[in-house]
């Protein structure tokens, strides 16, 4: 089967799977959303493991799965269990987990044989970074899904925000994209499939106001603002993950996706753009 017919199938079977899931499974802040979502960012921190790896940095993939998956699992147990705002609960998850991790790892450091000093650096950074990216990114994906009052409307909006920037920056380039090489990470991209990939979340936070008007009550400028960055945000991540996949000297970070490639390479973007999304959705007073 071509790679085209499995990334079409994927769109078409993969989103409405998605977003069924969504809707109809909200159960305990959207627990099926978050064993995805957990499930998601360790298979990313364990392909992030083997692409350091590949460029000779000490990386031990359970330590970097651990990181990737139960900084993201501490902030949604944390939103369950706290007695304040889930907000600050999950906050408090996700500090006391990714402390808690951080320390047992970084103490071996502390430790370590003289043979083994040199290591440090490089080893003690990827860990670092394997927190942060997926781990602590995958975590406000997890807020995004345990929103207390709109917590469906805000997913699926970021979703549909993050899907509409994929397929519509893949179409434009595919049938007008002219103006290659723009970034030297990922050469065959074209200035034209940026911009669709940019202004597509920028229409679509428009058309998710519309259907959730009851949770999304915004001036009209809010809503261009996070469909303009989250869009730009979207971009980057990929951009971002294809830097990684060169200078570790591979096409794909994986192959658990079909017509995707990895982990990674299906959740890079979306790492990138919670952040953001979230962060102004709060700023504004969205799904509130």
């Amino acid at each position: 089967m071509s790679n085209l017919i499995q990334r079409l199938l994927l769109f078409f079977l993969g989103v409405p799977a998605v977003l069924a899931l969504v809707v109809f499974l909200p159960q305990l802040n959207h627990a099926a959303a978050v064993f995805i979502i957990v499930v998601f960012s360790g298979g990313c921190a364990f392909e992030l493991a083997h692409l350091f790896k590949a460029r000779g940095i000490p990386a031990k993939p359970p330590l970097f799965v651990a990181l990737g998956s139960l900084i993201p699992l501490g902030a949604y147990a944390g939103g369950l269990l706290g007695n304040a705002s889930f907000l600050s609960g999950a906050c408090s998850g996700l500090l006391l987990v990714a402390g808690a991790l951080l320390l047992a790892f970084f103490a071996r450091f502390a430790f370590v044989r003289e043979a083994s000093i040199h290591e440090a650096i490089p080893g003690a950074s990827a860990l670092a970074f394997s927190a942060l990216y997926p781990g602590f990114f995958g975590s406000i994906i997890v807020l995004i899904a345990s929103e207390p009052r709109y917590a469906t409307e805000s997913l699926i909006s970021f979703c549909l925000l993050a899907f509409s920037s994929d397929s519509f920056a893949w179409l434009v380039g595919v049938t007008l994209g002219k103006h290659r090489g723009i970034s030297a990470v990922s050469p065959n991209k074209s200035l034209e499939g940026f911009a669709a990939g940019m202004l597509a979340p920028a229409g679509m936070v428009f058309a998710c106001a519309a259907v959730f008007p009851e949770a999304i009550r915004a001036a009209w400028w809010e809503l261009l603002v996070l469909g303009l960055v989250v869009g730009a945000a979207l971009i980057v991540g990929d951009l971002f993950e294809s830097a990684i996949k060169r200078s570790a000297g591979t096409k794909d970070s994986g192959s658990a996706v079909p017509g995707r490639g990895g982990f990674l390479d299906s959740f890079d973007s979306l790492l990138f753009a919670a952040p953001f999304y979230y962060g102004l959705s709060l700023l504004f007073g969205f799904f509130r």
